[in-house]
């Protein structure tokens, strides 16, 4: 039992070391540029009319009739 908490122990304390190593291992982030200053920003392009569509065809509809049972020929 006092192995696992000893090595459960040693991982975290490994994460904890690595993470504050790779924060100082690494220069802080440059200032970052004004790059579009000097673009002029045109409006973008109107889009085109939306294309007039036709109603969609009517579906088929098959009347709600009761089938009546024919009656049996006598034997």
């Amino acid at each position: 039992m006092g192995r696992i908490i000893v090595a459960v122990f040693a991982v975290v304390l490994l994460c904890m070391v690595g993470g504050f190593v790779s924060l100082g291992m690494f220069p802080p982030a440059l200032v970052q540029q004004d790059v579009h200053r000097d673009l002029s920003m045109a409006a973008a392009p109107a889009a085109p009319p939306p294309m007039a569509m036709a109603p969609p065809a009517p579906l088929p509809v098959m009347p709600l009739v009761k089938p009546t049972p024919t009656p049996m020929p006598a034997q």
